[in-house]
């Protein structure tokens, strides 16, 4: 004989909000500034937390100077907050500052967080020059097709021909002091560096804004190239 037994409304209720979690709150996660390991940690973290990660490559509010979550005074849970705080800690992000509502023309609105990390020690002006020498540039004077790409993240990507064949080489760089920037890896090689030069030149369409980083020194990968990035003022 089958029974029919009446579930209390409240209780499916609880269920309901039980089963959502976080799943109605978005996270918006700047990840410019932050390796690809580094952003898959944090997504997989968060994710896991019932979060929903949005990630973009956008660049910072310039009122932001450190690691900030950015939030709406009306968000549904603040509980959610704490939640995202507690996970980002567990991966050693713990000093991060919280400001409300919206930075600059970055919205959020009440089911959302903007998570902007940024790695500690890096400073406004620091940014901006990284923004800069962020860039693809192609070498010339080279014995054989090389390029080299700095990434925002602190990530840079050498392509170059190898016996008819492309071949790539990734690292970090960082400035050591402006212009200088030393470019490393991990296969026990000692670290390359480079000096940036910034012109501008006229051609018959007009002017371009050249950025130029050249070899202190020859490197046999490089010979004698000197590497540029231009863009049209």
């Amino acid at each position: 004989m089958r029974m029919n037994k009446k579930v209390h409304p409240k209780l499916v209720i609880f269920f309901l909000m039980f089963l959502a979690g976080c799943t109605n709150t978005k996270v918006h996660l700047y990840t410019k500034y932050l390796s690809e390991e580094e952003s898959q940690k944090i997504t997989t973290e968060l994710e896991n937390k019932r979060f929903t990660v949005i990630k973009n490559t956008l660049s910072i509010p310039d009122s932001i100077n450190e690691s900030t979550i950015i939030y709406s005074p009306f968000l549904i849970d603040m509980d959610h907050l704490s939640t995202a705080l507690d996970s980002l800690s567990k991966l050693g992000w713990s000093k991060i500052k919280l400001e409300n509502l919206v930075k600059g023309n970055h919205w959020y609105g009440k089911n959302s967080l903007g998570v902007i990390l940024l790695p500690e020690g890096l400073i406004r002006s620091e940014l901006k020059i990284y923004d800069e020498l962020s860039q693809r540039y192609v070498g010339t004077y080279c014995d054989a097709q090389v390029e080299i790409e700095l990434h925002s993240n602190n990530i840079y990507t050498v392509t170059y021909k190898n016996e008819n064949k492309m071949a790539t080489k990734t690292g970090s760089w960082k400035v050591t002091d402006y212009p200088y920037l030393e470019l490393s890896n991990e296969d026990g090689f000692l670290p390359m560096y480079f000096q940036a030069v910034k012109r501008t030149e006229q051609d018959l369409i007009g002017k371009v804004n050249i950025i130029e980083i050249k070899p202190i020194q020859s490197y046999q990968i490089f010979s004698d190239c000197k590497f540029s990035h231009g863009v049209r003022a």
